[in-house]
């Protein structure tokens, strides 16, 4: 097996626009990857990902979990408000995650562990208001709901954003309808294609929307781009961003990543098309690389750079763009 990547390559800085604070619920984990690559064990989870894209647009990003005293990677923390990411005297959730050709994900052992303190009450009442939006990452949906009851009793002003998985949707029918009543709740539900037709239980994708209800409502569809639809919103598909697949070096927290930079660009422009676009591209850039290892110092100064970026392509390489953003 490969050594323990040295992730900390870049150093973080960089003014930002101060805007809504953005707090991620959720797992930070230890990951063993696996793919044809190679193999790297790298700091992970839902959370730690989401809050590392979100960094990219904004500086207002903290970051609510648990973790073991055994945590590999104390300084990952470091890069966000990370006050909240309490330690406990047992293990860390640790995931060990194997890529087909097709880069379709088979977890070959997940330890929840320090995971399983994540609960409803580390929400304090300091951090909910109008100046927040929550993205709560993936988790057991009765957790969810809890933790989503406790942000709308402390604060019904909060914007709350919801991603699904489909190892919690497989769970049952009480967890589907779990996850059905909280996207009519929330106000972004956020899930992929196989997701979204394992929580209607039907074969196809158009199915799956007429049958979905929310208030806002975001299926993701890989390399197509992703689709949205809600309440006074008609539905529209918005194309993604791909990179040539022999450029792809790890899609680990690619779908994390996507939400993270979504909620930041929509909480800087409220522009639902560009929003989309930019955390299109911004997950693209992720999956140049190991773990999050080409966002730690990648700073865009407002949305509009990301179109920036993305123009100017034609004038050079992916990663010679990406060095025009970075901070040093």
């Amino acid at each position: 097996m490969a050594e323990k990547q040295s992730w900390m390559r870049f150093k973080a800085g960089g003014n930002r626009l101060l805007a809504h604070r953005l707090v991620f619920v959720g797992h930070v984990s230890v990951d063993k990857v696996e793919n044809a690559n190679g193999i790297r064990v790298q700091p992970g989870g839902a959370a730690l990902y989401a809050a590392m894209a979100a960094r990219t647009l904004s500086t207002n990003v903290k970051l609510i979990s648990a973790i073991g005293k055994d945590y590999d990677f104390p300084d990952a923390l470091t890069l966000l408000d990370s006050r909240d990411v309490k330690t406990y005297n047992m293990p860390s959730t640790r995931f060990h995650i194997k890529y087909n050709k097709r880069w379709e994900a088979r977890y070959l052992q997940a330890i929840h562990g320090a995971g399983s303190k994540i609960t409803s009450r580390m929400i304090s009442a300091r951090w909910p208001g109008s100046k927040s939006i929550f993205h709560i990452s993936p988790m057991r949906p009765t957790k969810v709901a809890r933790i989503f009851d406790k942000l709308r009793k402390l604060s019904p002003e909060t914007k709350v954003s919801i991603m699904a998985w489909i190892d919690y949707i497989k769970e049952g029918r009480r967890s589907r309808e779990t996850l059905k009543d909280l996207a009519l709740k929330a106000d972004f539900f956020i899930l992929n294609d196989s997701e979204a037709k394992a929580l209607t239980q039907t074969g196809s994708v158009s199915s799956a929307l007429r049958l979905l209800k929310a208030k806002m409502l975001i299926v993701t569809l890989g390399s197509l781009g992703a689709i949205t639809s809600g309440e006074n919103l008609g539905m529209q598909m918005i194309p993604a961003l791909n990179i040539p697949p022999e450029k792809i070096v790890d899609t680990t927290g690619a779908g994390d990543v996507w939400c993270g930079a979504f909620l930041a660009a929509y909480n800087l422009t409220e522009d639902l098309t560009k929003s989309v676009s930019i955390a299109s591209i911004i997950s693209s850039i992720k999956c140049s690389d190991w773990g999050f290892n080409s966002l730690v110092n990648l700073r865009f100064k407002e949305p509009n750079d990301v179109i920036e970026f993305i123009l100017g392509l034609k004038e050079g390489g992916l990663q010679k763009r990406i060095v025009d953003y970075m901070k040093e």
